[in-house]
């Protein structure tokens, strides 16, 4: 198998992330579940991923990373954001937390934006991460 980059590999951690959000599945055992299906599903052999990594972590301290949302949201709370949007969020703060470079995470965030997010979320996206750097 050929080396799946990070950028798409945070793309396959939004998708589940978002299917989990939608029908208020957020937990460990559904995330688990999501992924091996999506891992069948794209016909992807080798697990140990860093997309697991992720979704595992943002899915264990998504209480904590919501709390910072909604503290730097100013006149948003995490439940009016669309779901794409706050789980964007999610992941770039939970990178930027887990050592990697805060202009790397928000980059990388901002992209996905563009390309999956509504046309005003990449500079809402942006100006939330801004504070974590």
């Amino acid at each position: 198998m050929e080396k799946v980059s990070r950028h798409k590999q945070r793309i396959w951690v939004l998708q589940i992330l978002y299917g989990l959000d939608i029908r208020n599945k957020l937990d460990l055992e559904s995330a688990l579940k999501s992924f091996k299906e999506f891992l069948k599903e794209k016909e992807i052999k080798k697990e140990d991923i860093y997309a697991k990594e992720l979704l595992l972590g943002v899915i264990t301290e998504r209480e904590i990373l919501d709390a910072q949302i909604n503290e730097q949201a100013i006149d948003w709370t995490i439940e009016r954001m669309p779901p794409v949007d706050r789980n964007i969020l999610r992941i770039a703060i939970y990178e930027i937390q887990h050592e990697m470079p805060a202009g790397v995470a928000i980059n990388e965030a901002v992209k996905i934006a563009k390309k999956f997010a509504d046309d005003r979320s990449p500079s809402f996206i942006n100006g939330i991460l801004a504070k974590f750097a």
